[in-house]
């Protein structure tokens, strides 16, 4: 095995409690789920007391829980601007007609930010 692949199979005290406290400020930590939580917690008492969680499944689901603690209020903007963006460009064929620029809007990241944010409402 290479040495990253070595070093993505495990995670250290230090790496799972910056991201606690990343969550904790950013409020993701409030939408875990109770057993989320109970193992994220009991993961981050063994690796102050034992080192670094190695076991393959164990790291598996905590960066499955590191990634939901990460999640800013940008990004979840960016997203759902991001599948608005892809919406229009699957469907939206006759707006294309009478906006022939939108392509091109659609393609800038500030306007994709802006559709997620307050954007056109598609769908609904």
């Amino acid at each position: 095995m290479y040495k990253n692949e070595i070093q993505s199979m495990q995670l250290t005290y230090t790496e799972l409690l910056l991201n606690f406290r990343k969550g904790l400020r950013n409020g993701n930590w409030r939408k875990l789920r109770r057993l989320e939580k109970a193992l994220f917690q009991a993961s981050l008492w063994y690796s102050r007391r034992q080192g670094t969680i190695l076991n393959e499944m164990v790291v598996d689901k905590l960066s499955v829980l590191v990634a939901k603690l990460k999640v800013t209020k940008g990004t979840r903007i960016f997203k759902r601007g991001y599948e608005k963006a892809a919406a229009l460009l699957s469907e939206g064929e006759c707006v294309f007609a009478w906006v022939p620029l939108l392509r091109e809007w659609l393609k800038d990241s500030d306007y994709v930010f802006w559709l997620g944010a307050w954007g056109l409402r598609i769908g609904s």
